[in-house]
């Protein structure tokens, strides 16, 4: 009877977290932008968000005239006091839980499902949370050349981040 039961826990535990996999992962990520987050979480200046497993935020808007992509990371509690509305999917990604905000449609990711993410926020405005996060931009012209790259933090070497765009965008200036 034991041997059952225990039988039975692997399998219901085994059903609940594919589940749960499940429903996390809506979000398809493109190749940039994996190796994107690669390169964000091992840049000098993310390596605690990189040890602590920060939620990565990430978001593509387009408009006429520009493509824009941001990529932040942010402590779990601050991604679920701030950062649980508004957005359009999520998945996971060298063990982050990557959330993603903007376009449906973006050349950044694509989007599997669309299911609207659940979780209620945590706000609660006695809460104070300081969090200056590193912020990455960057901005194509609509027909995929480069036009802007921006570090928030030590912008001064964006060299790397060029070489990604280059590879997979075209020429940077």
């Amino acid at each position: 009877m034991k041997a059952i039961s225990k039988v039975l826990s692997i399998v219901l535990v085994g059903c609940s977290l594919m589940s749960c996999q499940t429903r996390k992962g809506n979000v398809e990520l493109t190749d940039f932008t994996r190796e994107l987050i690669s390169l964000y979480i091992n840049d000098l200046d993310n390596l605690n968000a990189r040890n602590r497993k920060d939620v990565i935020i990430i978001g593509g808007f387009t408009d006429t005239l520009h493509h824009y992509f941001f990529i932040f990371a942010v402590s779990r509690r601050v991604a679920d006091l701030y950062y649980c509305e508004e957005a359009i999917g999520q998945t996971s990604y060298l063990g982050h839980l990557v959330r993603v905000f903007g376009n449906k449609n973006s050349i950044f990711y694509s989007i599997k499902d669309n299911i609207k993410i659940r979780k209620r926020c945590n706000k609660n405005d006695d809460i104070d949370i300081a969090h200056n996060p590193n912020v990455w931009q960057i901005l194509l012209h609509k027909d995929m050349s480069f036009y802007k790259i921006h570090k928030s933090i030590n912008n001064e070497d964006i060299s790397a981040i060029e070489n990604l765009v280059e590879r997979f965008f075209g020429n940077v200036p």
